[in-house]
Formats: structure tokens, sequence, C-alpha cells
């Protein structure tokens, strides 16, 4: 036995009984209570507030009972309270309350009365219940009520069966759910306004989909409306995906955003029930609007439900078909837009359907004048070009096989002559009934422009684009076929290497364009030496090869060559201007040569040099002398890339001499290769191979470093104004940094600019004016001098010597060798000497060897020589004694 807790003293007692005391207890309390005061609710507890789906005490504080109340029980309600108010004695009642979500909910209402601050207060409590109690019956008596309930299903079901019909006609959606809302509220005959919204789910949002009875000002507002709790009884429905009863939108929070407008326009109560999919997707609401204060019953709402179904099967339908119809839709825009073609053919060869993109591809301006597929085209061509008979065609071969036929290449001749080739996928469409083929359904691609990229791909991968000529890859391939047959057929094959002389020269002055045009000329003129068995194909540049098979004897290959040299010999006439060309031949033979291809190339290049050795514009035959050097060429090549970082190369001096006091005045620095286990090898067989394979630039930067810091050492030691002299070859006067090299080179050895010298060729200045100034003028600036080296063997022209800033004229040993005997050299030296002189530039003579050459060119006016008379090219330690001893 649980016994009561004394109170142990009076304190205790007073703290127990005080105001928080019971507010706790109020505020604690699980059952829901509520405080009026006439009529008016003035205090909520938090159970209570719960109740009613209220956010706080503040949203119920004003309201009157009547408000959460079902509209059956309005009356009832004023009746009891009323009746607590005069007698004060407490009653317990059952009624149906509406949350203000919009939920009915069955509770048990306990009222009694209390007097606070001399007001009559009533004190209402309120708990959840499972059944509902104190059903009140209507005035009607039983046998009507059964008659008019019978009634009016028999009414709905005609109702139900009309609607049914228009779903099956197809009736327009708008027409269908105004046509249900003006039978819903003759079947609910109680001034019910009804109306139906539509909920998009991508959006989120309700629009109106029917309300015929609504006021037009209020329709306007339900478009776009947002699902939440506070934009009406429809919107709050779908929110929480339940039936929403508002039975006095006056003080609904549920019609927050909505509550001026609606009643403005005379409406006061709203229901809404969710439509729903046979899988529960929502598709809107019906809404049943009165102008008074209401509350549906039973029947209403179970009529309601009833329509429910049919709009959710009529908004349903026309969602799938509005569906299909976008689906439809897309797939027509993807095949409409696609650049692939597609066509459907019937069994009789008729076009059922093509996009725009066959029609195009197909030239077919419309398909209905077409009509069968053998009208818009001539003949149908296979892979390699090849008639394909009809019968034999894709689109047949798959009716009679009903199996598809995917990446095929085909050509198809069109009405207008001309051929599209495409790649085609030809797939047989079943009919459903039978496994026969009712149509084929094909797809192509145009790979007409593919196809022709393709075939100058190939054409590049084996041909010169410039030429048209056969390039290296082909002539390989037909060099291993034409050995293998000679080899077969024991006959002799050789091998001509043509290469033209001074086709660098035109290219220089005329420009890459004429020498493009000069080369299509060779060709064409090669072309008409050879015959029809024979092959002419271009390695690039200006190197030719041909391949000359099953010849008889040595006197065919002489003849051969002397028919080239002949035909080359014409001059060539390009834009208005003669150009005179050489060609140097080399010709190898199997099997006495060699016995495969890059033997006979290497054999018959071999040759080739040796013509050009050999004054050029001549033909020479491969021999075992020439595999000598060949061997030694190579091996020259081979080791070059190496020589450089294995520091073999040295500096040789030549001194200068001044032809007036006999003294060294300046050196030219020549470069000299240490080859280990061969020995020196002189600059005319290393040089030109470092330019061909691209050494020349590094090789000439180190000589000119090498010689500047040693001749800055000489000029401190022994000679203050010794100058030296240093070959440019003209790739390196093409470098854009040979100026700036040159500059950081003096600054950093201390060397004067006007103690270094750059001699360079003729040839170099037949190359472009407009690439050449600039670089000479960088280099005048510098104060460096120029010295033109050879002159008089090349392409000898006065208006170089106008053009371009030369200090210093080289006569060339040739003239030098001849003097005094030979009066040809001696006027055309003293010509020489006259003009440089006149010119202001110095004149050195070089290869001076005898001292009636020294004396005749001091007496003409020459300023300095070299040559063996006074010194070879001497290493750094003997040239630096010569020099010592000169200067003593």
């Amino acid at each position: 036995m649980i016994s009561p807790i004394p109170f142990s003293t009076s304190s205790m007692r007073e703290h127990i009984v005080s105001d928080d005391w019971h507010m706790a207890l109020l505020e604690n309390n699980p059952d829901a209570m509520y405080v009026l005061i006439d009529d008016n609710l003035v205090y909520a507890n938090p159970a209570g507030t719960e109740l009613m789906r209220a956010a706080d005490q503040q949203q119920l504080i004003g309201l009157k009972p009547e408000a959460f109340l079902h509209g059956q029980h309005h009356e009832g309600a004023r009746t009891i309270l009323q009746k607590l108010r005069k007698e004060g004695a407490q009653s317990k009642h059952v009624c149906q309350c509406i949350r203000l979500d919009g939920q009915l909910l069955d509770i048990e209402v306990r009222g009694t009365q209390f007097s606070f601050n001399q007001q009559t207060a009533i004190l209402l409590t309120a708990r959840e219940i499972n059944t509902r109690h104190g059903t009140t019956v209507t005035a009607l008596q039983v046998p009507d009520q059964v008659r008019y309930k019978s009634s009016r299903v028999h009414e709905a079901l005609h109702h139900e069966k009309e609607i049914l019909e228009m779903i099956a006609l197809d009736k327009p959606l708008a027409d269908i759910l105004e046509d249900v809302c003006d039978r819903m509220e003759r079947l609910l005959d109680n001034g019910a306004l009804c109306a139906i919204t539509l909920y998009d789910s991508s959006s989120q949002q309700l629009s109106l989909g029917a309300g015929p009875s609504l006021p037009d000002g209020f329709t306007a507002l339900l478009s776009n409306l947002p699902v939440n709790t506070s934009s009406g009884s429809a919107s709050a429905a779908i929110f929480y995906e339940r039936t929403t009863i508002v039975q006095d939108i006056a003080v609904s929070p549920l019609w927050k955003n909505l509550r001026e407008p609606a009643l403005r326009y005379g409406l006061r109560s709203c229901w809404s029930l969710p439509i729903t999919t046979a899988f529960n997707s929502l598709l809107g609401t019906i809404d049943v609007y009165h102008q008074m204060v209401h509350s549906p019953n039973e029947d209403e709402r179970a009529m309601i439900m009833d329509a429910c179904d049919l709009i959710g099967l009529a908004i349903d339908k026309k969602n799938m078909e509005q569906s299909l119809e976008e689906s439809e839709e897309r797939y027509r825009s993807v095949v409409t837009n696609l650049s692939e073609g597609i066509m459907v053919i019937g069994p009789h060869g008729q076009i059922l359907t093509c996009n725009p993109s066959a029609q195009r591809i197909l030239k077919i301006e419309d398909i209905n004048t077409v009509g069968r597929r053998h009208r818009y085209f001539r003949n149908i061509l296979g892979d390699e070009g090849q008639s394909i008979r009809m019968g034999d065609d894709p689109a047949s071969v798959v009716f009679r096989s009903r199996t598809p036929i995917l990446n095929l290449s085909m050509g198809v001749e069109l009405r207008d002559g001309s051929v599209v080739w495409l790649l085609v996928n030809v797939l047989p469409i079943n009919k459903k009934s039978s496994a026969s083929v009712s149509a084929v359904l094909i797809s192509f691609t145009d790979t007409t422009e593919v196809r022709e990229t393709q075939k100058q791909l190939n054409f590049m991968a084996s041909f010169d684009a410039l030429t048209g000529l056969p390039n290296r890859h082909q002539l390989n391939q037909r060099l291993v076929k034409a050995l293998s047959s000679a080899k077969r057929t024991q006959h002799r094959l050789a091998l001509l290497f043509l290469d033209l002389d001074r086709f660098k020269n035109v290219n220089d002055t005329a420009g890459h364009a004429a020498g493009d045009t000069l080369l299509r000329d060779v060709s064409s003129r090669l072309s008409s030496c050879i015959r029809a068995s024979d092959m002419l194909a271009r390695l690039g540049g200006d190197e030719f090869v041909i391949v000359a098979e099953a010849f008889e004897d040595a006197t065919q290959l002489k003849d051969l060559a002397e028919r080239v040299l002949a035909r080359m010999r014409d001059p060539f006439v390009i834009e208005g201007n003669e150009y005179h060309l050489g060609t140097s031949i080399g010709i190898a033979v199997y099997p006495h040569d060699g016995e495969d291809g890059p033997t006979l190339m290497r054999c018959a290049d071999s040759a080739m040099y040796h013509a050009k050795e050999s004054g050029r514009n001549n033909y020479q035959f491969f021999t075992t002398e020439l595999n000598v050097r060949a061997q030694h060429r190579y091996a020259l090549e081979t080791n070059l890339r190496r020589a450089l970082t294995e520091n073999e190369f040295l500096v040789y001096y030549q001194p200068k001499i001044s032809l007036s006091t006999s003294r060294i005045v300046g050196a030219e620095a020549l470069m000299r290769w240490q080859m280990p286990d061969v020995g020196l090898v002189p600059p005319n067989e290393f040089i030109p191979i470092s330019e061909e394979i691209g050494l020349i630039l590094p090789l000439g930067r180190w000589i000119l470093r090498q010689a500047c810091l040693q001749t800055q050492l000489w000029r401190q030691q022994y000679s203050p104004d010794l100058v030296i002299s240093v070959n440019i070859s003209p790739k390196q006067f093409q470098d854009p940094g040979l100026p700036k090299y040159i500059e950081q080179v003096l600054q950093e050895v201390g060397l004067p600019p006007t103690a270094l010298q750059l001699e360079i060729t003729e040839g170099l200045l037949m190359g472009d004016i407009d690439l050449l100034l600039p670089v000479f003028d960088a280099i005048k600036k510098l104060g460096i001098s120029i010295s033109l080296d050879d002159f008089g063997t090349g392409f000898s022209s006065l208006s170089y010597l106008q053009r371009f800033p030369i200090d210093n004229l080289k006569i060339d040993r040739s003239f030098i060798r001849d003097i005094p005997d030979n009066q040809d050299s001696v006027i055309l030296t003293h010509a020489i000497i006259a003009m440089a002189n006149a010119l202001g530039m110095s004149v050195t003579a070089e290869g001076v060897e005898k001292a009636d050459q020294m004396f005749f060119l001091a007496d003409s006016g020459c300023q300095e020589m070299q040559g063996f008379y006074f010194s070879q090219p001497l290493p750094v330690d003997k040239f630096e004694k010569l020099l010592s001893d000169n200067v003593r």
C-alpha cells in the first residue's frame, strides 16, 4: 500500500500549492486542455496545441470551438457551452474535430465551469478515441433516407457511365474534368463548387484543371500554385498526401497565403482529396468549396472518392498519351536531325519512310514521287567498285535471309551520275504474327569524303605529293619485288641515283615556288627518258632514283644516263627566266655491287658523290674504290657525332702576311679533326658531312670561341693588332642568333670586335637579301669586318659588292697559281685588285707558293697574302713560335 507523502513543514505546503505548481500541472498534463472565456479560446496547454496540429499556442488563441469541430457538431457544441455556463456541472461528450492540417479526428471532450478574475471560464479537456459515439440521427425518416440514397446511387452510376464513355471516346481532358465538376455539383446538391487541380511533380506545383463554378478572379490565382501548408486545401492535400478538410477558411492556417482573396470571392470552406494512380503516384486533387462554414459528411466523402477514381483514370490516360507523344516526338526529332541516313524499305522495294539526311545524301526530293527505290539510283557498287545486280543488293538479301547485314561499305551511283559511298547497316523488321520480314531498316553514313581522304592518304603514303612520282616507301617495295624477280629469272638490275646540280641556287634566288615548278618539270623530263618497265622515284629534295630492270649490258645503262644528261641540259624556263641545271648520276648494278636494296642505294649514292667530285653533270659507275670511300664516309659520319663531345677537334692557324711590311698581321682559323686510330682528317672531308647531318652550327660556334680566345692571348703577349679570320658557312649565317652569340663570345674573352674578321663565300650572297641584310647589319654594328672568300670562282657579280657591306676580297688560289706566266690570270688579278681598291676594300691573295707570285701581288697593290710560300696551317704551339719570331 502506497501511503500519501506527509507535509513536513508549512513552508513545503505553501510551495506545493503555489502558482508555479499549478502551471507545471497544466503544461505537463498529457490530455489536451483548453480554457474558454466568452466562447473564445484564451489558453491551450502543449498537449492541446499538438492535438490541433498548431505551431504554437498563439495560433489557437481567439478561435471559437466551431473552428475545430465538424459542422454536424456546431449546434450541439453551442448548446453544451450554454448549459455549462448556467449549471456549471461537468459534462462528457464525443464528437469529430478537424485539425488545422485538415485531418478529421474522433475525440472525447469533458467540460467544467470555473471562475477566474471574476469571469466565468470553461475548462475543456480533450482526448483522442478510436470509436465514435453519440451519432445524431438526422431529421429524415428511415424509409425516405433509403429512397434518397438509392436515387443518388442510381444517378451516380449514370454519371460514371457517361464519364467512362467520354474517356473511351478520347474527349479532351479539359472537357472531361469540367463535366465531372458539373456532375459532382449536381450530385452533392448542397451549393458545392467543385474544382480539380493538376499536379506537376517535376516543378512541385499545382495548376487548375477545371473549376467551372468558381469565380474567374479566384481561378486566376490557382496557376503555378506551390505545394506547401499555407496555400490552400489542395496544396496541403498534396503536401500531406491525404484528405484535407478546412471547414472555415477564415481561421485555418492552411489558407494563410490565399485567405484574403478566397473570402473576398465568398468562399468560406474547402476540402480536398488527392487523386492518385494505381501505383499511388499523385496526379492532383478534387476540391469542394462552399460559401459557408461546412464539413463533408460520410455520403459526400464517399461520393467524391468514387469520382476520384474516374478522374484519376482520365488524367492518367492523358498523361500517358502525352508522354507517348513526347517520346515519339523526341525520337522523331532525333531521327530527323541525325546526320546518318535512315530509310525503311518495303518488300517490293518501295520507300516507306526516310529522314531528311537520307534524302540529302541520296538526292531524293520527294519520296512519294520516287516510289520504288531503284528509281533514285542507277547502280549499286561493291567496295572494290564492282557492280551489284538487283536481287543481290543488301536489302533483298536481308528480306530473304532475315539476317542483319552490318558495317557494309558500298557505293550508289545516283541518277545524276555522281557516286556516293556509304557505310550501311540493314536490319529486318519482322511481323508480330509471323517470322517473316515485313520491311527492312537501312541506316547509312556518307563516307564519300572519308573514302576520298583515305585515298589521298594512301596516295601520299606511296607517292610524292609535289611531283606525283613514287616516293621512298614505294621505291623500297618495288626494289624488294624487282630483286626477287631478278634472282628468280637471273636477270640484272640497275639503280641510278640522280642529284640535281645547282638546284639550291634556284630556291635561294627565285624562291621555293619556282623551285617546286622546276622539280615538276624535272620529273616530267626524267619520265620521258625511261622505259615503261622502269621506275622513276623521288626521294626528296633534288634527289631522284631510276630502277632499270632486265637490261642486257652496261651500254644500255650508259645510253640511259646520257639520255638523262641530254634532256637535263636544256634550260628550264620558269616565269620567263632561264635556269641551267646539271645532274650527277651514280649507278649501282645487281648482283655485282649488292644483292639487296639498301646496299644498292648506298653504292649508287657513293657513285653519285664521285660524279659530283669529278666535276658534276656526269655519271659514274660504282667501283671497289668507291666502296672503300663509301665506308670511309660512313665511318666519318658515325664518328662525327661523338667527336665534338670527345674534344677531338683542333684549330690550326695559317698566317696572313702584310705585303708591305712582311709581318704577320693576322691568321685564318682552320678546323682539323684528330680522329682516333685514323689521324688528322682534313676539313674538306668532314665539313660537307657536318653540314649534311646538322653539326655545322655547333662546330662553327666551337671554332669561333676557340679562335677568339687564343687570339686574345696572342694579342696580349705578342702582337696587339693581330686579326683572326673565321669561316662562316651559309647555314651558320642563317642562324638568327649568330650576331648575339658573337657579341657574347667577344665580351667573355675580351677580344675587341675589330680583331675579328668573318669569311663568307659567294654562294651565301645568292640567298634572300631581305633575310641576309639584317644579319649583315647586326654584325657590322658590332664593328666586325667581313671578307668575301674564293672571289672569282663562283657567280661573281659587282651587284653583290654594292648590296652587301664587304670589307675584304680574297682572290682564289686558281688565279694566283698561274701568275705571272698566264696572261689571262694576270689581267683578271689586276682587275680584281683595282676594283677592290676603288671600292675601298682590302685584298688578300690566298695560295701564294712562289716568290714571283708574291712580288707580282705587291706591285699590283694587294695588301695581304697567305700560302705555303710563307707557312702552311700550323697547330697552336707552332704558330705561336712563328708569331714570336716574326715580331722580334
